[in-house]
């Protein structure tokens, strides 16, 4: 037995590797189960490329961002995968989820005709407090694992987030909308620049919008937006028509 494999084996017993959508013990490298990895996967021509929608939303909005990469479907079923994955991610409880979907999205940028090339990587950014609390900031996560599967650069100083009273998952489409204002470019210099923008979940597109407009500002040419899942239009519906108590 070879060191690596020996180290790897010791950490997998002191630190078990489970599978974020079911809990199922994995092997050392393994990211999901495969069965949770078939239940998570959304084929890649099974949404739209412009909005990111399953049911496309191109006819009601206009985006700032030109094309979107997505890995999973977020049902909101609460035994649904991709809905435990991203539990578990966004609550420090496994990064699994994050590597997995980095692995789809770049084979997907790679493959597809689509997108063209980027010129570097950055996340939406939460606030500094959520971050400290959480140990990490989730996006960052899968566009730091973009980052080695492309081999491009990832920035963290194009934009950021002040504090927010509110979570953008706890709000309605209209809500999410106005909250969006938080988020603010460092103004950096990205004239020319081909950016791809990462967050974890799109479900109105309010915040990567909002982020990929200041990125324009900045000068970007051109934004792809990435995200490891992307909601249910009816979900987002009945969140938004649901009676406030």
């Amino acid at each position: 037995m070879t060191l690596t494999i020996l180290r790897a084996s010791l950490i997998n017993f002191l630190l078990p590797n489970r599978c974020p959508g079911c809990d199922t013990f994995l092997t050392a490298g393994e990211r999901l189960c495969p069965a949770c990895e078939e239940s998570a996967l959304l084929l890649h021509d099974d949404y739209c490329h412009f909005c990111g929608k399953v049911f496309c939303i191109c006819k009601r909005t206009t985006r700032h961002y030109d094309r979107v990469v997505v890995c999973s479907r977020y049902t909101d079923e609460p035994d649904d995968a991709a809905v435990r994955a991203v539990w578990a991610l966004k609550n420090s409880y496994n990064t699994n989820f994050a590597y997995f979907a980095a692995g789809i999205i770049a084979e997907r940028l790679k493959n597809s005709a689509d997108y063209g090339s980027c010129d570097l990587i950055t996340a939406v950014p939460i606030h500094r407090s959520k971050r400290r609390i959480r140990g990490y900031n989730q996006a960052e996560v899968i566009a730091r694992a973009l980052s080695r599967e492309l081999g491009l650069p990832c920035r963290d100083d194009l934009l950021w987030k002040e504090s927010s009273q509110t979570t953008q998952h706890s709000l309605s489409a209209v809500e999410r909308e106005k909250n969006v204002s938080s988020f603010h470019s460092s103004h950096a210099d990205l004239t020319g620049k081909r950016i791809l923008l990462v967050d974890d979940v799109l479900t109105t597109g309010a915040t990567l919008d909002r982020c990929a407009a200041l990125l324009k500002m900045d000068g970007a040419a051109f934004v792809c937006a990435a995200a490891a899942a992307t909601t249910n239009r009816r979900t987002e519906r009945e969140k938004q028509d649901k009676p406030q108590s």
